[in-house]
């Protein structure tokens, strides 16, 4: 498969599904707008990305990761036993990358102060900015942040709109695990450009449907 297909499916699988539609469908009931706004702009963003990489993305940024070596042993072993063997190995090495960045998400939820992100609730362009770089650092299961958007009754429809559409995408476990799978150049360059992208989708759909 081409690279820009697998990234426009990496940015994707996260949130355009029918569990993250119907979780936000829930969290904004009678509110379908913004359940299209959210599907609208995640795909246009996956979509473009995709766009980008084959016009702009290089080759040698992109580190593909190394599979564990299959010697004359593991190539006698049953199929069960590469599949574990396989399993522990992307277990153990994802596992580590999500531990820091769970750890710096958990100390911003403590050493920022609520009244400190009050103080952006008053100006709207502010407000996406602020949602969109809190998105990154709360890392937020996809399936639940609508519910934590909706409780954001102080910011924007579109400000919100960019918390559900960035988080998914761009967040600190996903930067942690993009670095040490693919290499630390690809993740820098990938993360920044999608969060550029999400919000500019956002602000763009929210304009249009919110």
């Amino acid at each position: 498969m081409a690279p820009a297909a697998a990234l426009a499916f990496l940015l994707s699988a996260p949130a355009v599904n029918p569990v993250v539609l119907v979780a936000t469908s829930v969290a904004f009931p009678g509110q379908p707008l913004m359940v299209l706004a959210r599907l609208v702009a995640s795909l246009a963003t996956a979509v473009v990305m995709g766009w980008l990489w084959v016009r702009f993305g290089r080759e040698e940024w992109l580190r593909l990761p190394k599979r564990p070596s299959t010697g004359a042993a593991t190539a006698n072993r049953s199929r069960w036993g590469a599949f574990a063997a396989g399993l522990q190995h992307d277990f153990l090495h994802a596992g580590g990358f999500l531990v820091v960045g769970a750890a710096a998400a958990a100390t911003f939820n403590i050493v920022v102060p609520r009244s400190l992100l009050d103080l952006f609730t008053g100006s709207v362009w502010l407000s996406v900015l602020l949602l969109a770089a809190l998105a990154v650092v709360l890392c937020v299961c996809s399936e639940a942040d609508a519910f934590v958007a909706a409780s954001l009754t102080g910011f924007s429809p579109t400000a919100r709109l960019a918390f559900m559409v960035v988080g998914p995408m761009v967040d600190l476990k996903l930067i942690a695990l993009q670095a040490g799978t693919f290499g630390r150049a690809f993740a820098l360059r990938f993360s920044a450009a999608t969060w550029v992208v999400a919000v500019t989708s956002s602000a763009l759909v929210g304009w249009w449907l919110l």
